[in-house]
């Protein structure tokens, strides 16, 4: 099994970052709880959550230090909530924004996950001898499924968002109901990535190369369909993954596509 750990992709890093005083341009009151700002405020730029949207500085969540370390945390992007947030029959819960291109519908979500297939066949190269099903699924099928699986590059299965599993000739992605679209791509693409290499390179137990090739095939797939800043976003991640995928991404400078596949192909 291979599997998507949430690190929060879609969002900007923000973890409590102070702006010592609201500028002319800021609110002057937190945009949760509505009071004043005095003193430091802390201000989150979420990411785009859909393709053909953008992330703008009059987008920015202002909060003020309570709200900072009290309000509840989305749990998709973790950015601080009001009370318009959206609790899931699964009991997570989920911001405004997060909401509004969240994948629930089954439909949906299989088209969204053919255009992420077309992507990884046709431009890249990266077709399945053996096919593999889809399927939404909520959290905690999810985690008993993540629970299940050999030790991954983490260990906490409360916080994956995706799953690629094989069994004999059965193979199935799963994916976490309630993502928003881009996100929805990502891990999507991400998992088409382990496919590949489960069935190309089933030696190849090398977690950065794993997880980058992995990271490599989603940030193309988000290129493609114009979600740009996200891929800029995963190219400055700390970890395994930006390490991984800035590792394939400077192969596919000096080799191209076909030269990162061979790569993998040989590292086994």
């Amino acid at each position: 099994m291979s599997r998507r750990v949430m690190r929060h992709p879609h969002c900007t890093p923000v973890d409590a970052k102070p702006a010592m005083k609201p500028t002319p341009h800021h609110s002057k009151h937190c945009h949760l709880c509505g009071r004043r700002l005095r003193g430091r405020a802390w201000v989150h730029a979420p990411g785009a959550t859909h393709l053909g949207s953008a992330s703008h500085p009059e987008q920015n969540i202002i909060v003020c230090r309570q709200c900072e370390e009290t309000a509840p945390r989305c749990d998709v992007c973790n950015l601080p909530m009001g009370e318009n947030h959206v609790r899931l029959p699964d009991n997570r819960r989920i911001c405004p924004r997060c909401h509004q291109t969240a994948i629930y519908d089954p439909t949906q979500a299989r088209e969204l996950f053919e255009r992420v297939t077309h992507i990884a066949t046709d431009q890249l190269g990266l077709g399945l001898n053996v096919g593999t099903e889809f399927t939404l699924v909520d959290h905690q099928h999810l985690q008993r499924l993540a629970t299940e699986a050999p030790a991954g590059p983490h260990d906490d299965a409360g916080k994956v968002i995706g799953l690629f599993t094989r069994k004999g000739r059965q193979r199935v992605m799963y994916l976490l109901y309630g993502l928003p679209q881009i996100l929805f791509i990502q891990v999507a693409a991400h998992e088409w990535g382990h496919a590949w290499h489960r069935e190309n390179c089933p030696l190849l137990d090398d977690l950065l190369l794993c997880e980058g090739f992995a990271e490599w095939v989603a940030h193309k797939a988000l290129q493609t369909l114009g979600a740009t800043r996200q891929a800029t976003l995963m190219e400055q991640r700390d970890g395994l993954y930006g390490e991984g995928l800035r590792k394939m991404l400077s192969l596919e400078r000096q080799r191209g596509i076909s030269g990162v596949l061979d790569f993998c192909r040989r590292s086994e």
